[in-house]
């Protein structure tokens, strides 16, 4: 869901708020500082009207001019010598105000430089490292919130891939299963009731148990275990199909399908069995603050004639959403040779 910006958080989030509110508050303390009576007079407010016009001067060429080209380009030296040589202009655009300006702008008045060089310079020292501090807090907060926003960018990322891969149910295997049940069925063979609470659990665990962000390892695995023995009803005996758990998945939780299109891909470009033995092997290892998953497959040589023949075709999503995931805590390995594909896969943290 958008979010929206009432008009009220949009008014004082304008830089020309902050700006006016800044010089604004400033405005008021300078003079009441400058004053010589309890009560502010015109004179007093002409007088910091004055005063101001050096420090507008440094600020703005520090903040429009310095601070970009110099300072957030990471160039300190040269920063430091322009915040210096801008320092002593402002220091002297004051003198100059108050000695040779004022007189043209308010003729009626007479002003002097009531400060001497060094107490001015004070004055601009205050307000740069004030309007400094301000600026760069200012590009920090921005960041940060451009950074929340590139999270949850990558969260939405995340659970689209997510609703993406639930749909993406391999519509051969689910064929496949149907026409064997089909034909079981006809046969009256004893497995079709087996098989079909099998299926309904597999479709339930993807409809249902995989709408939340985490899902029970033991649910995981257990789909996966209906899947295999599914293939197995499809494949009968001419493949050797194995899966291994070593320890404990009770209380452990994964993010929904983390496996699965592993397992998928395994079925669906391997069980060749031209010339060798047809065969899935997959081992899980599970251990305190790690998973450990290894799967390989059997795989046909290659006919150099025939193009996009390659093992592994639709990881490239799997990749993408380990690295939302788990950008610190993943390692994934792809091997494929002449005969056999594996993946071995190391979650770090769960």
């Amino acid at each position: 869901m958008e979010k929206t910006t009432s008009p009220l958080t949009g008014f004082f989030n304008s830089r020309l708020v902050q700006h006016l509110a800044f010089w604004g508050l400033s405005f008021y303390v300078l003079a009441r500082h400058f004053a010589y009576a309890q009560e502010i007079q015109l004179v007093d407010l002409i007088y910091t009207f004055l005063f101001h016009l050096s420090l507008w001067m440094t600020v703005y060429v520090n903040l429009a001019v310095l601070i970009p080209i110099l300072l957030q380009k990471h160039r300190f030296l040269m920063y430091a010598f322009a915040l210096v040589a801008l320092l002593s202009a402002g220091t002297y655009f004051n003198t100059l105000t108050f000695n040779h300006l004022a007189d043209s702008l308010f003729p009626g008045y007479y002003f002097i430089s009531y400060f001497k060089a060094s107490e001015i310079a004070q004055y601009h020292i205050v307000y740069l490292a004030a309007t400094t501090l301000l600026k760069l807090s200012q590009g920090w907060f921005q960041a940060q919130q451009q950074q929340k926003r590139i999270t949850q960018l990558e969260k939405e990322k995340a659970e689209a891939e997510l609703k993406a891969l639930k749909t993406q149910v391999d519509p051969h295997f689910l064929f496949n299963t149907l026409n064997n049940l089909y034909s079981f069925a006809l046969e009256g063979a004893p497995q079709v009731p087996e098989a079909i609470l099998k299926l309904a659990d597999c479709m339930r665990y993807m409809l249902y148990d995989c709408n939340a962000r985490l899902a029970p390892l033991e649910k995981e695995l257990a789909y996966i275990r209906n899947y295999i023995e599914l293939q197995r009803l499809r494949l009968g005996d001419r493949a050797r199909i194995e899966m291994k758990v070593e320890g404990s998945a009770v209380e452990i939780a994964v993010p929904p399908l983390l496996f699965i299109p592993f397992v998928e891909n395994a079925f669906k470009h391997g069980l060749k069995g031209e010339g060798q033995a047809a065969f899935v092997r997959i081992l899980f290892r599970i251990s305190d603050g790690t998973i450990f998953f290894h799967i390989e497959n059997d795989i046909s040589p290659k006919d150099e004639n025939l193009p996009g023949q390659q093992s592994g075709i639709g990881l490239d999503n799997v990749k993408k959403r380990l690295a939302l995931l788990y950008p610190e805590g993943h390692d994934l390995i792809i091997f494929e040779d002449s005969q056999v594909f594996s993946v071995t896969l190391k979650v770090n943290k769960f």
